[in-house]
């Protein structure tokens, strides 16, 4: 296999997914929710502040307040919340740069190295789309994808599909070893995960 050249980060869109209805914590919108003192999304945004690519935010609700972290908000096609394949797409049509690379906005403990590490990964791997793994599972909201995959993606959507996990299969997505750091991946699920993350986001560098 032959080696692609190394993906500028400045090329790299990096869009939070925060568009979900947030069922399992009963229909709070997880982006907002305090996690150590400030909401879910501010730990992702201060953290990523210094990405030298577009940074863009997912969301179906709450818009201004999304808006008012002063990054573009991209609203679903779709208004009936039909996964974040939907985000995806919206940020793959609207990305700027020739990659898009997602992270979901309840995962606040995610290292400010995911962009370089996920790039130096797809430069390697020969498909135009790679997808975070810890301990050989994959993190399907945590990929990087070529722009070019937006065509892809609508088709798919448009067959009533809506599992992340199908469509990454789908186009060949080559899973990227994350098993070093696992910690990044803890999410917000439950309202007893605000508890569990928060002595990470006090005690443990970025």
């Amino acid at each position: 296999m032959t080696a692609r050249n190394p993906i500028p980060l400045t090329e790299i869109s990096l869009l939070v997914l925060a568009g979900g209805k947030g069922s399992r914590m009963g229909g709070h919108d997880k982006g907002l929710m305090d996690i150590a003192g400030k909401p879910a999304i501010e730990h992702l945004l201060e953290r990523f502040a210094t990405h030298p690519g577009p940074l863009m935010i997912s969301a179906n609700r709450n818009l201004k307040q999304y808006a008012d972290y002063g990054y573009p908000v991209l609203e679903d096609a779709s208004g009936n919340f039909p996964g974040p394949l939907a985000g995806m797409l919206a940020g793959l049509v609207a990305a700027p740069g020739r990659y898009l690379l997602t992270l979901p906005v309840d995962a606040p403990l995610v290292h400010n190295d995911y962009p370089a590490r996920m790039a130096a990964a797809f430069s390697e791997c020969g498909s135009n789309a790679c997808v975070a793994s810890l301990n050989q599972r994959i993190e399907p909201v945590f990929c990087l994808l070529d722009a070019t995959l937006a065509p892809a993606l609508r088709d798919y959507l448009e067959r009533g599909q809506r599992s992340v996990n199908g469509w990454l299969g789908e186009i060949g997505a080559v899973p990227v070893d994350f098993s070093d750091s696992p910690q990044q991946f803890i999410n917000l699920n439950v309202e007893q995960d605000q508890k569990k993350l928060q002595p990470y986001l006090t005690s443990s560098p970025h």
